[in-house]
């Protein structure tokens, strides 16, 4: 949605401590200089000079790109990105979403790009197994983001098949700083609120920082905009606006025929469906842009506690959070897609013969679905230096994400067919109640707002599932180099490192839906769980330095073995080659490889109904259609004129526990020149 910011950034900063002496200024300098002067880039585990160009395809934003981009979520920041496409969940999602906000490398998919926070994961997003909500990453605590456009499965395992999304969040902050933002879309609806407050500290011995942030979105209405006001279609050449074939009043077919009829709601004369005139606009009654709430809070912190001469020092640090979601989405009403039978003995049947309806339930007010996410992470850990220079560091990630759900105005299809039915009705207390409360025997599905409130309570259900999900990982990383075998003035360096992380999710479906009363809502209790052990290394070797059309030449190779619970082991290399004959030109390539293992969705979701939207080439088609496609339609029985009803068709996908992991291999060819215009 395109946002016109009434106020890019009103912030307030409170000043941070001054240095107070020329000697503090130089030893804060000096630190400052030894920390930026070597870091740890996505992509790799080696410490490299900031100098040094990287020879992976990266894009690095900082937070004042962030900020300028006027955006309050880091949704909308990175969703901007040429780069991300396809396949994506967000604030424009509104049937399907469950409120989570996604991003896709390449369009392959968010399973296959690998968010991290500071190099580690984060917990999946409830049933969808490596899928990152990018809601739980509060913007104000972000020091900038690196984005690794090549497969990286040899560094942090399954799922980087796309690439990797590394957040980096502020360390070193001390003051403090509040920020607000406000916006809007430029209809003045659509406002968005950020608020945030930062505060860190720190001396010789260590730091701390701490964040709180909040945001807000209001919703759009689909009906509030030319463009999706209704569902576009086409007849006779030209663009109508259409819609869907489950309308109000029925739409409705004999049980031995295949007529499509509906009562005219002007003259209540039965005539024949017209999917142009009669189809129903879900559009209008839909979100656009969907609201939601965002409220977290997340610490840093790292502290020295012991320094052995001539072997190492130790430092703790921790990262902890806490995010809550709550979040809407609004769909248009239910309807009776399952075509429930209207006997003849409903006294409103208008034919006197058995019929199968589609009726939407538009007077219930639409299908609301609403999440309460909360989801916790916890970081602990020790690093260090050797004497050497070899760093080493060790880590425990545990996080754990919990979305309670209510979904509101689903069909009870069981009730809903005693609605239709009198002796059904009538045989049924409940059901009696409810229809005999306005003086009737049956609901009368073909004529508007007949649907009474008292047959709602009758015949609607809430469901309400909760989703679970854990990871914990520990990790130990040891980085060095070696300085006696030089061939240039940059010494080979290599990493090493273990890893063993353990992912477990569980859905419980609601009591109604368990029992099959909910239309199109999977009842069955699902969930599992994986563990895996790894192992990877890599290695820098720089072989020419400063040398006449070999300004620098350097070989990098990379490994990880991964023996996972569910599918076994694997390997997975990579190599890269960097080369530079002058300063100003530098040339690069890439081979790696990736892997992707089943999800926990993959392996162990229960079969799901799904109703999956279809092009039919012979829908509508006469003798303005090609040659070929009137001669296959005919043969296939199909009469001319014949018109599709729905373009959907109602299917089954699930889980498969035989799955093997997905494979790929992936090149890179990179060049760089530098040039300085006078």
């Amino acid at each position: 949605m395109d946002k016109t910011r009434l106020s890019r950034a009103i912030k307030g900063a409170i000043a941070a401590a001054a240095v107070t002496s020329s000697f503090s200024t130089v030893s804060l300098a000096q630190d400052v200089q030894q920390e930026v002067e070597e870091i740890v880039v996505t992509g790799s585990r080696i410490q490299r000079a900031t100098d040094a160009n990287s020879a992976t395809p990266i894009s690095v934003f900082d937070a004042a790109q962030l900020e300028q981009s006027g955006q309050t979520t880091l949704e909308d920041f990175l969703q901007n990105i040429p780069s991300m496409t396809g396949g994506q969940l967000g604030s424009s999602v509104n049937n399907g979403s469950g409120g989570l906000a996604t991003v896709s490398l390449r369009g392959l998919g968010s399973s296959r790009t690998l968010i991290l926070m500071n190099g580690r994961r984060l917990s999946s997003s409830g049933g969808a197994t490596g899928v990152v909500d990018l809601n739980t990453i509060p913007t104000s605590v972000i020091e900038r983001v690196e984005i690794l456009r090549d497969g990286a499965s040899t560094i942090y395992g399954s799922d980087a098949i796309a690439g990797v999304i590394n957040i980096i969040t502020k360390k070193g902050f001390e003051g403090a700083e509040l920020t607000f933002d406000y916006g809007a879309s430029t209809h003045g609806d659509g406002d968005e609120y950020l608020a945030a407050m930062t505060i860190g500290t720190g001396n010789d011995k260590g730091h701390v920082m701490l964040n709180a942030q909040y945001t807000k979105r209001e919703d759009i209405w689909q009906g509030d905009r030319r463009f999706s006001e209704c569902p576009l279609g086409e007849s006779g050449g030209n663009v109508v606006c259409g819609g869907s074939p489950t309308t109000t009043p029925a739409r409705f077919s004999p049980t031995e025929d295949d007529r499509q009829l509906i009562v005219d709601p002007v003259t209540g004369v039965v005539r024949n469906f017209n999917s142009t005139t009669d189809g129903y606009n879900y559009a209008a009654a839909s979100y656009l842009t969907t609201p939601q709430e965002v409220a977290s809070i997340y610490g840093y912190g790292t502290y020295e506690l012991y320094d052995w001469k001539d072997v190492t020092d130790v430092r703790a640090f921790s990262e902890l959070s806490y995010v809550n979601r709550r979040s809407d989405q609004l769909l248009a009403a239910e309807g009776t897609f399952w075509g429930p039978e209207v006997p003849v003995t409903n006294p409103y049947n208008p034919i006197g013969e058995p019929v199968n309806i589609g009726r939407r339930l538009e007077e219930t007010g639409g299908r609301a679905f609403s999440q309460d996410l909360s989801t916790w992470r916890g970081v602990v850990g020790l690093e260090g230096e050797f004497c050497n220079e070899w760093t080493w560091d060790l880590s425990y990630n545990y996080s754990r994400w919990v979305d309670t759900q209510i979904d509101r105005g689903r069909g009870n299809t069981v009730r809903f067919e005693n609605l239709l039915d009198p002796v059904a009705c009538a045989a049924d207390p409940d059901c009696a109640a409810a229809v005999g409360a306005t003086g009737v025997t049956a609901w009368n599905p073909f004529a508007a707002g007949t649907l009474t409130e008292e047959m709602q309570n009758y015949a609607l259900v809430t469901n309400s599932p909760v989703e679970r999900s854990s990871l914990r990982s520990f990790q130990a990383n040891l980085v060095g180099d070696f300085g006696e075998w030089a061939l240039t003035g940059e010494a080979p360096a290599w990493a090493i490192g273990y890893e063993n992380r353990a992912e477990r999710t569980e859905i419980i479906p609601d009591g109604a839906a368990e029992i099959g009363q909910i239309y199109f809502v999977n009842g069955d209790a699902w969930g599992g769980n994986y563990s895996v052990d790894e192992f990877y290394g890599e290695v820098r070797v720089p072989v020419l330095e400063g040398r006449p059309w070999a300004e620098i030449l350097a070989f990098e190779a990379s490994f990880r073995y991964s023996d996972y619970s569910t599918i076994g082991d694997d390997t997975t290399f990579g190599a890269v080659v960097e080369y530079a004959p002058l300063d100003e030109l530098r040339f690069r390539g890439t081979y790696s490889e990736g892997f992707r293992a089943p999800g926990l969705d993959d392996l162990y979701l229960t079969p799901t109904v799904s109703a999956e939207t279809y092009s039919d080439p012979c829908n509508g088609w006469d003798s303005s259609f090609n040659a070929n496609v009137q001669a296959n339609c005919a043969a296939d029985g199909i009469a001319p004129g014949t018109a599709i009803v729905s373009p959907q068709a109602t299917g089954l996908f699930g889980g498969n526990p035989d799955l093997e992991a997905e494979k790929s291999e992936s090149w890179t060819l990179g060049m760089c020149v530098d040039t300085i215009l006078d």
